[in-house]
């Protein structure tokens, strides 16, 4: 029984050998992996993602209707001027207008132009009438000139048969004439007989037809399409 100590001794140190050997293989371990994840490279940084594109403010379009586009078929204003010394009509069609101004005895102009974007501007031929005026389907207000007479005015739109009217192009010899007709259906004109200036008789408005020297003229009611 005497060699049992020496077999205990050498198989504690066989167990200790085998712990110790655990334990190198394990810190090994552990270093491998803290020296693999030293060197690896870092992840690439993900790419921020792209700002969204900021829709394009649109484009703002008047919706009081008084911009150009707005103005498709035809509108007429007509009434008298401040104060009542004048009369006026004004007729746009699809952005293009015309005016007549006339105080029913001695005074007139015919004007034409644009009207866009909630303005006005019209000239005369002859530059002895000038329309300047802001707008809106409803009204328009400005200031209009006749020759040496400026006037201001306040129009609303009205319906037909209230506008604007001239005798027949091929009739002028005989009657050159030009009306506004009123809301209240009140005719205002001038005609032009040999040169001279005076009031336009009164026409039928139904049969767009006057009697000059017992012979009946044809009236045309006028607008930018159709002209004056």
């Amino acid at each position: 029984m005497k060699f049992k100590a020496p077999l205990l001794t050498l198989g504690a140190g066989v167990l200790v050998a085998g712990v110790l050997y655990g334990m190198n293989v394990s810190v090994g371990n552990d270093l491998s992996r803290n020296n693999a994840a030293e060197t690896q490279p870092p992840p690439a940084a993900s790419a921020a993602p792209s700002p969204t594109p900021t829709p394009a403010a649109a484009s703002s379009a008047p919706g009081d209707g008084s911009g150009k586009a707005a103005q498709t078929g035809t509108i007429t204003y007509a009434g008298a001027v401040d104060g009542g010394a004048a009369s006026l009509g004004v007729v746009v069609h699809n952005g293009k207008a015309i005016a007549y101004v006339c105080d029913g005895k001695a005074a007139e102009s015919w004007m034409d132009g644009d009207m866009a974007n909630g303005e006005a501007q019209l000239n005369s031929a002859k530059l002895t009438g000038k329309l300047v005026a802001t707008y809106t389907p409803g009204q328009i207000k400005g200031t209009v000139t006749a020759g040496a007479k400026t006037y201001t005015f306040t129009l609303k739109a009205v319906a037909p048969p209230s506008g604007l009217y001239r005798s027949q192009t091929s009739l002028r010899k005989k009657l050159d004439a030009s009306w506004i007709v009123l809301p209240d259906g009140t005719q205002v004109g001038v005609q032009n007989r040999n040169g001279v200036l005076q009031p336009a008789p009164p026409f039928d408005v139904n049969n767009k037809t006057a009697v000059v020297d017992g012979t009946n003229v044809t009236i045309e009611p006028t607008s930018p399409a159709s002209g004056y």
